[in-house]
């Protein structure tokens, strides 16, 4: 069935149980839900036998730092659900709900539709979908999504600056709107910075699959590097290690994505733009711990401190000073106001 389709019949669900039940939340609990949080997140990262683990490098690995940063504090378990591709979402979710956990952070716009046909069906269990719009009807949604044509902007100016042949690239993960963002903001800030640059852009897929493909990355990149482009910014989660690698084999640059890569290839990662998904994470669980969680849309940018381009001892040579200051200069503009940074507009 077609997403919007499923997205309609979401919410037509929602507004009948509203008529019948939801209204009961609204009016107030006699005791506050337990504190049992669960977070749910695509497979992503080195998945053998020998080497698993619960990261990639990026998005995830960003959102972990939100995790432990929460164990430590509050001396708790969060459990953690890892979806593998053959699993059903909606059904993943449905189980943790009817575990008793107590909010439940689902990673990715992947989401949105199950928290929709599910959050009704768990009026007590507090829902947050980072990375995805979730329509504000229930009071026990969130939805926290991050501005990242702002970030993608201050490493698409630092691209612009960098590049000797005018050519820079971009390659994303998931071909959406999201990351068509990234690509928006990235091309304007390029183009502030360099006026007659040319940029190749490319996509690795259409399915979650696309965020844990290094390979087809790599591959992805190497033409783009072998048709002229000196910078490719890697939004593609799991998949911009295809991309850093690429890099260094090439000797030229790539910039990383979500976490703070410049450490991967030292020399060859031009910079990386660090989306603080930790930060969102510990602040929504924060506010569930406290009893001051709030349902709607948040939405995170510069001036929140949630998006900002990474320099430190592997790229400050890099990176001339003088260009900070240009940088610094378009984030207190963007702050301010006086630069708009373009949002993807399907057309």
């Amino acid at each position: 069935m077609h997403l919007c389709a499923r997205i309609r019949i979401a919410l037509l669900s929602l507004a009948l149980y509203t008529t019948s039940g939801t209204l009961a939340l609204a009016q107030g609990k006699e005791a506050p839900p337990p504190f049992k949080p669960a977070i749910i997140y695509s497979l992503t990262g080195n998945t053998t036998k020998a080497g698993a683990n619960k990261s990639d490098g990026a998005f995830i690995e960003s959102a972990r730092i939100g995790i432990e940063k929460v164990k430590r504090d509050f001396g708790i378990t969060v459990t953690e659900h890892r979806m593998r591709g053959n699993e059903n979402l909606t059904a993943a979710i449905k189980r943790i709900a009817e575990s008793g956990a107590n909010p439940i952070i689902a990673l990715g716009s992947q989401n949105v539709v199950p928290v929709l046909e599910l959050a009704g069906r768990y009026p007590d269990t507090q829902f947050t979908v980072i990375d995805g719009l979730v329509p504000p009807i229930l009071p026990n949604v969130q939805s926290i999504l991050f501005k990242d044509n702002e970030g993608a902007f201050l490493v698409g100016l630092i691209a612009g600056k960098t590049a000797t042949d005018d050519h820079v690239g971009f390659i994303g993960g998931l071909d959406s709107p999201l990351i068509r963002n990234f690509a928006a903001g990235y091309a304007q800030g390029v183009r502030y910075a360099n006026p007659s640059a040319h940029i190749s852009t490319a996509m690795i897929g259409g399915t979650v699959d696309a965020w844990n493909n290094p390979k087809k990355a790599y591959k992805l990149a190497m033409q783009q590097y072998k048709e002229g482009a000196d910078v490719i910014f890697a939004a593609a989660g799991g998949s911009s290690l295809g991309v850093l690698k690429a890099a260094n084999d090439t000797h030229k640059f790539a910039i990383g994505i979500d976490s703070n890569q410049n450490g991967i290839y030292p020399g060859r990662v031009l910079t990386s733009l660090v989306k603080r998904v930790d930060v969102a994470i510990y602040d929504s669980l924060k506010r569930s711990h406290d009893h001051t969680w709030n349902p709607g849309i948040k939405y995170l940018g510069i001036k929140e401190g949630a998006l900002d381009y990474a320099v430190d001892e592997n790229n400050r040579s890099l990176i001339s000073e003088s260009l900070i200051d240009e940088v610094s200069t378009a984030k207190e503009r963007i702050i301010n106001g006086l630069i708009i940074v373009d949002a993807y507009s399907p057309k």
